[in-house]
């Protein structure tokens, strides 16, 4: 089966993405921003997806429970000469809640006749035409709901590939995708795992009933988190420095990851803080 690469996101306006904060010096510090990305590709897809951070959460919690008496036994009390390597969810979660604007995407985009002036793009997520819209398709992508079944391949069992009208409906099934999340550069606050629930809120529309922001809530369940992963191909790195990893490096017992994510660098610009 032919692989697909993974839908990009489109990036956001230079006007509202460039904030930066003030320094001692009187200068500005490029704002560091989250980002989520698979463990690696799933069925059908040449590469990893990634959700990027607009703006980072105002908060983020995160629970920590035991599981009850049955799970427990059978995480301190294994089968006989059961070698498996336990990976289930331990009643662990974190959640955190998401804002998207793509009102600078939008100015001027229709026309007075309320059509769009630019295409909607081969992957149906043009910001200028479809809005915040982009942002949500990006998460349903992550969440494997745009991974279509042919029910006439592998017996009954089905077999997952992306459509060619992958965001067209709207809808799909949310899957289990290993993945993880970064707040900041420096894996201080990190998660591993998938994303179990999450919902989205469209709090604007423009005169033409195009999506402008949107509020999305994820929650996310922890899973153990394995001791490295490392991008195919990568020499390794000391850690996430937030751009694709320059050079060799010592390989920590860590997680360690080098995306591709230039198309979000942009040029930053003196302006107000903020998150």
């Amino acid at each position: 089966m032919a692989k697909h690469p993974a839908i990009k996101q489109p990036k956001f306006d230079p006007r509202i993405y460039s904030l930066r904060y003030p320094l001692d010096t009187g200068d500005g510090g490029s704002l560091k921003r989250g980002f989520m990305i698979w463990e690696k590709p799933i069925t059908g897809y040449s590469d990893r997806a990634v959700v990027h951070f607009l703006y980072n959460p105002s908060s983020v919690t995160a629970s920590y429970t035991m599981g009850d008496a049955n799970v427990q036994a059978s995480l301190l009390y294994p089968n006989p000469n059961d070698n498996a390597d336990l990976r289930v969810p331990l009643y662990q979660s974190s959640s955190w809640t998401l804002l998207f604007d793509r009102t600078y995407e939008l100015w001027g985009q229709y026309n007075p006749q309320g059509k769009p002036v630019q295409d909607i793009g081969q992957d149906f997520n043009n910001p200028s035409v479809v809005g915040v819209l982009a942002d949500v398709m990006q998460m349903r992508q992550f969440t494997g709901m745009s991974v279509g079944f042919n029910p006439n391949a592998r017996g009954n069992k089905g077999q997952q590939q992306p459509p060619t009208d992958t965001f067209v409906g709207g809808q799909g099934l949310l899957n289990l995708i290993t993945s993880f999340v970064f707040f900041g550069d420096k894996n201080n606050l990190s998660f591993y795992g998938y994303i179990s629930e999450w919902d989205f809120t469209i709090t604007h529309f423009t005169q033409n009933m195009v999506p402008m922001r949107a509020v999305i809530d994820v929650t996310f369940t922890m899973l153990p988190t394995p001791k490295h992963v490392t991008t195919p191909g990568s020499t390794g790195s000391t850690h996430w420095s937030g751009l694709p990893t320059q050079g060799p490096g010592p390989r920590p017992a860590s997680i360690i990851l080098s995306p591709d994510i230039s198309a979000f660098a942009t040029t930053s610009r003196s302006g107000i803080s903020g998150r």
